[in-house]
This record gives C-alpha cells, sequence and structure tokens, in this order.
C-alpha cells in the first residue's frame, strides 16, 4: 500500500470544467480525480468508470461543464491517522484509490495499491527506480559555511542525488546544555561535546548551505537530533528527514518526525530486531512514509 501526499496530480478545483479533469485522469494513470474546494475540502470523486456512467445518461454534453457536476459526492473516505488495516480493509475490486481527510474534510493523501514507493521531491524511492544516492556531508563542514559549499560541489561532482547534513540544538539535546566545561561530565563527554560546540554550523549558515545545495541543483537533506531542530527545519521546509540510527528507539523524537508527514529515512545501526519491530509499528500507527536502511 501507498500513502501519496503528492496530491496535485490527483487534484481538481471542483469548478475547473470536465474536460480539465477528463485530461487529469488521462495523464496521472490512476483513472480518477478529486475534486476540492479552493479551501481544499474534498467536494466530489471522478472516476473513469463514472464518467462513463454519466455519459450514457447524458449523450450530448458539453466537456465546459463544472466538473463537479459530474463528480460523484457519495464518495468513501477515512480519516487521515487511520491505521494501515483500516484503510487495507477498505480496498476492493471498487475502491483502490481512497481519500484520507483530516477533521475539516481537507484532503491530505490518497492511499492506493501498489508497490511501496516514497517520494522526496522529484525522486522516487522504489523497487523499480535508480539508487538514490545520498552524500553524507554530516559534520564534515568543521561549522564552515565556505567548506560546506565546497563539500555540496563535490557531492554534485561525484554524481550524487542528495547532500546530507545534521542539525542539533546543544541546549535542548544535552542536560548540561552541552557545556563542554562541565565538571560532573567524563572527559570523553568533555571532548565530545567541546567538538560538537565548535563544529556546528549556525542555524543560518545551515539554512543558508540547504539554498545553495537548491541553487545548485542537488536536494538537500538534514538529520534532526532533537524537537528543537526538527522544528527549524519544518519551519524551513525540508521536504524529508534523516533519522539517526541512535534515534530509532528514541519513540518520542521519532513519533514527533512521523507526525511531519514528510518521508522518513531511517537507519537501523545496532537495533535488534523487536527495536526495528516496534519503531516501525510506530511509523505505520502515524501512516508514515519511511524506508529502512539496513547498516553495516
Amino acid at each position: 500500500m501507498i500513502l501519496d501526499r503528492n496530491l496535485a496530480k490527483f487534484i481538481v478545483f471542483s469548478e475547473d470544467s470536465l474536460h480539465n479533469a477528463l485530461r487529469k485522469i488521462s495523464d496521472n494513470k490512476a483513472r480518477i480525480v478529486f475534486c476540492v474546494s479552493s479551501s481544499g475540502v474534498l467536494e466530489g470523486v471522478l472516476t473513469d468508470g463514472d464518467f462513463r456512467r454519466w455519459i450514457t445518461e447524458h449523450p450530448s454534453f458539453d466537456t465546459g461543464i463544472s466538473v463537479l457536476s459530474v463528480a460523484n459526492k457519495s464518495f468513501t473516505f477515512l480519516p487521515h491517522d487511520a491505521s494501515h488495516e483500516e484503510i487495507g480493509r477498505q480496498f476492493s475490486d471498487r475502491i483502490s484509490y481512497l481519500p484520507l481527510l483530516d477533521r475539516h474534510n481537507h484532503l491530505v493523501a490518497v492511499a492506493h495499491r501498489g508497490a511501496p514507493e516514497i517520494r522526496i521531491g522529484s525522486f522516487t524511492i522504489g523497487p523499480d527506480s535508480p539508487s538514490f544516492l545520498i552524500a553524507e556531508i554530516g559534520n564534515n563542514h568543521n561549522g564552515r559555511l565556505e567548506t560546506a559549499k565546497r563539500l555540496i560541489d563535490e557531492a554534485i561532482a561525484s554524481g550524487a542525488d542528495c547532500a546530507k547534513f545534521q542539525m542539533r540544538s546543544m541546549a535542548h539535546l544535552y542536560r548540561n546544555a552541552g557545556d563542554a566545561n562541565d565538571a560532573s561530565a567524563d572527559l570523553g563527554a568533555q571532548y565530545t561535546l567541546d567538538l560538537l560546540s565548535r563544529f556546528q554550523l549556525s542555524s543560518e549558515h545551515m539554512f543558508q548551505a540547504f539554498d545553495y545545495c537548491k541553487e545548485k541543483g542537488i536536494l538537500p537533506l538534514c538529520t534532526p537530533w532533537d524537537h528543537d531542530s526538527l522544528q527549524q527545519l519544518e519551519a524551513y521546509g525540508m521536504l524529508a528527514y534523516k533519522l539517526a540510527s541512535a534515534d530509532l528507539t528514541n519513540h518520542d523524537l521519532l513519533e514527533a518526525m512521523a507526525r511531519t508527514g514528510k518521508p522518513l529515512i531511517c537507519s537501523t545501526g545496532m537495533s535488534s530486531e523487536n527495536e526495528i519491530v516496534e519503531a516501525v509499528k510506530l511509523l505505520k500507527r502515524h501512516n508514515a512514509p519511511f524506508v529502512l536502511l539496513h547498516c553495516n
């Protein structure tokens, strides 16, 4: 089952012409469109079969009429937080595409059968797609924006699809607010905190690095290590997230990432099979689009 949040190919406005709706049905290969109001409320569904049935009753028609006048207004739908099992039970010979609505009846996703895949920007990740190549920049910029830009250039030259960074809030992530001089911390923690605090990009420089990625035609991606970083990345408009292997069992952060509705690339790291299963249950409970990385 696929939960598709890339809705542009499915949506027509209710006042659009039947001609435009039929063109979109032909283009999207799904044989269905969803008619929404200007505010995104789902008002009707038009399938290829709906149109065929309607045309037998209206042999003389004008394709300039509104699509809503033809669409089926008694459609099946589920809330956007329905479980995979609930969604699966709705599929039948008659229903292969199912709209998922929020509490205000806005269309937020379309569930349909098919090979599992996720979309990040213009990239599709799935069994029939090319490999998605991520250049891991992480903190190798050593806190310098110019170095980050040079690494982005090298990622592009290597043929990577994506340049990935890491973002952490020292104040929110560590109990001592990331104080490398904390006498109560052991020497290993002091050393690590000192490196992290000195070799981070500021939020402003991080966003400038993302903008540089877009300017140069490579997709930016980032790993948020804490809620504050996730909120900043959401405000920026990050298209997807990478989950660090250390956080696969951090269900509080994992749930917050799942609630964004963005595609998640999740490292399994040294997690046990049971820990991976529990993380997957959480992700499916929130209908999160995700892939797991088998890490060695």
